[in-house]
């Protein structure tokens, strides 16, 4: 630390609310915001806070040692931190490593704030952060993001600084945060080629991918809603994978700045919730992996389907009727906020592709497994409760590495007229090999309601929405591997309420 910089936090440090007694004083030769600051799970009127107190991160326990640590936060109204209107302590415990989670509540509706923490005499930096609104006129406009699957290896997260450049109100990461395998690439290495297994594995991942420069400065700018996926944790509910899956579930929740953690060692965390802003739109965000029917069916040789196994044949077996993705309760939860919509914008966001796409090989029809195109029952259930609800539908997805614009009013695979839109956004920087992105591109030709394809950049849709209309850009990044690449706009279409497709603009 710059001496000037050392003065400034010493005298920052004494100045601070006096700790409860008998409290430990850490001592840290270096600062112990090392993964940064960062908020998510906005609401009208609060946020969580996050950070880790982690010195050395990529050491079992991120050198904080196995105390609990007295950590001070505060909230302000400006960003030199001088107008603070909360403050407090709060115990950083080991078995959660040391990971720090404020929920605040009773705050102005669609401000900005910015809060800080402290710990040992050091001052994590200054994290910016905003509520959502809570009324909207006709006049008003809200902007997001939707990204994601970042592979550390494939590449480096420098989308996130265009993002920062389009000044989103938040950023929707749909799963897929962390990858539990580099797939063979060797651009940057994970800790280990090993897939975590353990807590501690979990953790020493999750912190690797906290180092990276850009998803740290997108962090403690803007606020982030985040969803798991396949990579994250595992496939599936299975009491196979019980020790794992808790193991996974405990480390992500120690990382991202999110609500709902029930308790050591949960074998299931509630993350499916409602994004209501204003009567401007409701984005129902889903989890499509803690209760999804078992997904290895239809054809039990990966080696012989295409890319990579992820391409199945059909079979009479995904048309089950209790067949499910979501799993019952999630379902019904879905259906109701479905049909109670008071948005003008009824919107799900789902880890995966919902609508449709058909590959045809060696004359025989393949699946995407891993899709909702492999529990169609359930999606149908869905849709039938998009038609009954009000607002304009549209569905933001995942999972593909690559750029999609879906208009279901023109699939024939669905056997209905619908309004339903989905927008498909690439990945940060996980790669799409040619196994998995040629069947796509040679069946384009077969999925007439694709009316959009980039398979080549890595990237976010940008989504600029009021009333009546809705703006989706897809920016996709010219070199992953580049820290300092640029961007382009790939394309930009707009869907108008109450109209069915879109147009591109």
């Amino acid at each position: 630390m710059k001496r000037r910089n050392f003065i400034l936090s010493s005298l920052l440090a004494a100045a601070l609310p006096a700790r409860s007694v008998g409290s430990p004083v850490p001592k840290f030769k270096r600062s112990p915001f090392s993964l940064g600051v960062a908020s998510g799970d906005c609401t009208p009127d609060g946020f969580v806070l996050w950070t880790r107190v982690a010195p050395n991160p990529m050491e079992n326990g991120g050198g904080a040692g196995f105390a609990d640590l007295p950590v001070f936060w505060e909230l302000s109204l400006d960003p030199q931190m001088k107008k603070i209107i909360r403050s407090g302590w709060v115990s950083a415990s080991p078995k959660l490593a040391h990971s720090v989670h404020i929920d605040l509540s009773g705050l102005e509706s669609n401000h900005v704030y910015w809060y800080r923490f402290q710990c040992g005499g050091h001052f994590s930096r200054i994290g910016k952060t905003k509520t959502l609104p809570l009324e909207i006129n006709n006049s008003s406009k809200i902007k997001f993001v939707t990204t994601s699957c970042q592979n550390y290896t494939h590449g480096y997260f420098v989308a996130y600084e265009y993002m920062l450049e389009d000044e989103p109100d938040f950023i929707l990461h749909l799963g897929d945060y962390i990858y539990d395998t580099s797939f063979g690439e060797t651009f940057r290495r994970h800790e280990t080629e090993d897939p975590p297994q353990s807590l501690a594995e979990f953790r020493l991942r999750h912190a690797l991918y906290k180092t990276d420069e850009h998803l740290q400065n997108a962090h403690a700018k803007v606020p982030f809603f985040t969803m798991i996926d396949n990579h994250d944790a595992v496939e599936d509910n299975s009491t196979e994978t019980t020790v794992k899956r808790a193991a996974a579930y405990q480390a992500w929740y120690e990382h991202m700045p999110v609500r709902g953690y029930p308790f050591l060692g949960a074998n299931e965390f509630s993350l499916h919730r409602n994004i209501k802003i204003g009567r401007l739109a409701e984005i129902k965000l889903l989890d499509c992996r803690q209760f999804r029917s078992i997904r290895e069916i239809c054809d039990q040789n990966p080696q012989s389907s295409l890319g990579f196994g992820n391409f199945r044949h059909k079979c009479d077996d995904i048309f089950e009727k209790n067949r499910t993705m979501l799993g019952r309760a999630q379902t019904d939860w879905l259906v109701d906020n479905l049909k109670s919509n008071l948005a003008s914008w009824n919107v799900i966001a789902s880890p995966g592709p919902f609508l449709p796409f058909r590959l045809e090989n060696e004359k025989k029809e393949l699946r995407y497994i891993g899709a909702w195109d492999a529990y169609p029952e359930n999606r149908q259930e869905i849709l039938n409760a998009i038609e009954r609800g009000p607002g304009h539908p549209l569905v933001l997805s995942g999972d593909m590495h690559s750029f999609w614009a879906i208009d279901a009013s023109e699939d024939t695979f669905l056997n209905r007229k619908t309004e339903l839109i989905e927008f498909v956004s690439s990945s940060v920087s996980a790669n799409w090999p040619e196994p998995l992105s040629k069947p796509v591109q040679v069946n384009l030709k077969n999925n007439k309601q694709i009316k959009f394809y980039n398979g080549e950049k890595r990237g976010y849709f940008l989504h600029e929405l009021n009333t009546n209309t809705w703006i989706a850009t897809a920016k996709g990044v010219l070199n992953a591997k580049d820290r300092k690449s640029k961007i382009v706009q790939l394309a930009k279409f707009q869907v108008n309420k109450e109209k069915p497709g879109f147009k591109k603009i």
